[in-house]
């Protein structure tokens, strides 16, 4: 019994294919050439240890390099190199995060070895300390659409995304940062390194040790500041970088005026904070906030649900100037006496110009006024044509004459003007330590309780030439409105040639959204995002031709350009470019294979 028949031959079974514990890493090499990574073969000492997040040396190319983990698998030992060594005890994204990073580098169009550098600390992690032992508070005194909002967020129930449509000094950070539990935490994203100082000063005595302020920099102390950050219980605070980061327990992202451009990375990948917190919010799951007087018009696009407290910012006073005599200079004698009455007060003032100003005004020779277009009574630089209307104009405000200069650095000018209307003790550029300092936008962040801010001309934001001009008029208005405190006297004035325009009706009435809605329609109308989706490439130590060919193929019929821009030349990309950028990742590879330094802008704000 059991021997083989008459005629007949022993079967014999199928050998197992042997398979080992195997891990597909994606070395840090800035490329596209190999973000889809490659399998190595775990060594048995390092098994218990390796994970999809972790940092491992790998063998590449006859050199060993950083690499991340992404995917584990038991795969045929053959032909398999072998990890070299772990890096670090922690694991830097899990299975989620990472999903968000593969979005970010499809739709940025850049390579994933740089969205994961982007997830870890600048130094080897160690283990995460454990979990700050802390009870938690009831919540605040927050409104009720924000507490509601909160709870729901607080006990696991998906929220749409919300904009809470309120000043910096309004709002309720104590209550709106804190962690539903005891192993939540929450995350707060803002645009720079001083506001998030000024934050974490703020929640210090609610909080205690669960804040976690996130320094700059790319040393230790980052990397401490990550650790504690995935020890659980905590409230994370720093700039657009934290928005990389794994957040153990994360139940709220906070993120602070979405809007500003330093939410915007300037390299390629040019990631924008609130699309990767969008991103990440409906993968892992958690409640996301933004918060600031100007929601942004592609967080008004994507239906995120208003919540307002008020009126977001204080008073507003516009001095028409068209009343003005020629040659009445940067200021109406209504605005020099308000400036006046403040120093006398002892109280600060801030006046402020728009820093492009510097390079796009020209004043009349005869009697020192702006030029202005006749056929829509706009202001007109030195451009040819007027911004409004595209009417070629050489023509003066005041007295029709043609001759025009530069005007120089507007700052300066600004301050030796007031100097003599006002003393040179009392008037300075910002860190001068006056009463009255004269800034642009940079100096914004780091004003608070003023008695009296002064636009000079805002018109010249109303009307630049980027397509996204009038939002950006409103926003950097609203900072600055947003400055002056809110007691009795304190106010902002605007100097306007235009006091009937959308934008001074919406800083008087204090509601922004109507007038984002607007822009947002005429955006559409004209077919600029977010209606639309744009690429800028821009190309240097190459022949264009080859970068135009690449473009082309990637994107038929939906390029523009090139435009030369001094040492470097310009595209634009159009439409809908889901395609286009799958096939733009080997073709921009190679062009940088043979020496070509490539700017690749998605969702470009500076057109």
């Amino acid at each position: 019994m059991g021997g083989a028949g008459p005629g007949r031959r022993h079967q014999e079974l199928p050998r197992a294919i042997e398979k080992t514990p195997a891990a597909r890493v994606v070395p840090a090499v800035p490329t596209f050439s190999v973000e889809g990574g490659f399998w190595y073969r775990i060594p048995p000492h390092l098994q218990p240890d390796i994970g999809v997040g972790s940092i491992v040396r790998v063998p590449l190319g006859g050199r060993r390099v950083r690499g991340y983990v992404v995917e584990m698998a038991d795969r045929s030992p053959d032909r398999l190199k072998e990890i070299g060594a772990l890096s670090g005890d922690a694991r830097v994204f899990d299975e989620k995060l990472l999903q968000s990073l593969a979005w970010a580098a499809g739709h940025y169009v850049g390579p994933l070895p740089v969205l994961l550098d982007k997830a870890a600390p600048p130094t080897l992690p160690g283990s995460p300390p454990e979990p700050v032992e802390v009870e938690t508070s009831t919540r605040g005194k927050a409104s009720t659409e924000l507490s509601r909002f909160l709870e729901d967020v607080g006990a696991g129930r998906r929220r749409p995304v919300v904009a809470y449509v309120t000043h910096w000094s309004d709002a309720d950070w104590v209550t709106i940062a804190q962690p539903a539990s005891a192993t939540t935490s929450t995350l707060i994203v803002v645009p720079t390194v001083r506001e998030s100082q000024a934050l974490a000063t703020a929640l210090g005595p609610g909080h205690g040790d669960r804040v976690v302020l996130v320094p700059e920099g790319a040393g230790s102390d980052v990397t401490r500041a990550w650790e504690k950050a995935n020890s659980g219980g905590r409230i994370v605070i720093g700039t657009p970088r934290i928005s990389y980061w794994s957040i153990r327990g994360l139940k709220l992202a906070v993120v602070f005026e979405e809007g500003r451009r330093a939410m915007k990375d300037r390299q390629t990948p040019t990631v924008h904070v609130r699309d990767l917190m969008r991103t990440r919010a409906r993968i892992e799951g958690f409640g996301l906030l933004f918060v600031g007087p100007t929601p942004s018009v592609e967080l008004i696009a994507a239906g995120a649900e208003m919540i307002r407290s008020g009126r977001p910012w204080g008073l507003i006073e516009v001095v028409d100037r068209r009343e003005d005599p020629p040659g009445s200079g940067f200021f109406s004698e209504r605005t020099v006496a308000a400036l006046a009455a403040s120093v006398k007060a002892g109280e600060r003032s801030f006046v402020f110009t728009h820093r492009r100003a510097t390079d796009a005004s020209a004043r009349c020779r005869s009697c020192r006024a702006l030029r202005l277009c006749r056929s829509c009574d706009s202001h007109v630089g030195v451009a040819p044509k007027c911004p409004r209307c595209g009417t070629v104009t050489g023509e003066c405000l005041h007295c029709g004459g043609g001759s025009f200069e530069p005007m120089g650095s507007i700052p300066a000018r600004i301050v030796q003007q007031l100097r003599a209307r006002l003393g040179a003790e009392h008037v300075g550029e910002v860190g001068d330590g006056r009463q009255v300092t004269v800034g642009t936008e940079r100096d914004l962040a780091g004003l608070e309780d003023l008695g009296l801010a002064v636009a000079v001309d805002p018109d010249a934001l109303l009307h630049g030439q980027n397509y996204r001009a009038s939002e950006e008029a409103l926003r950097v208005l609203a900072r600055l409105v947003g400055s002056v405190g809110r007691r009795r006297g304190h106010r902002t004035i605007i100097q306007t040639s235009d006091p009937e325009s959308d934008l001074v009706a919406a800083l008087r009435r204090g509601d922004p959204v109507p007038y984002l809605e607007g822009v947002l329609a005429r955006r559409a109308r004209d077919g600029f995002p977010p209606a639309t989706e744009m690429i800028a490439v821009e190309a240097r130590n190459v022949d264009p031709s080859a970068v135009h060919g690449v473009l082309e193929s990637a994107a038929p019929g939906m390029l523009l350009g090139p435009a030369t821009l001094d040492d470097r030349h310009r595209w634009l990309l159009q439409g809908d470019l889901r395609q286009a950028r799958r096939e733009l990742r080997n073709g921009l590879q190679k062009l940088r294979d043979a020496g070509a330094t490539l700017r690749v802008d998605v969702d470009p704000i500076d057109l």
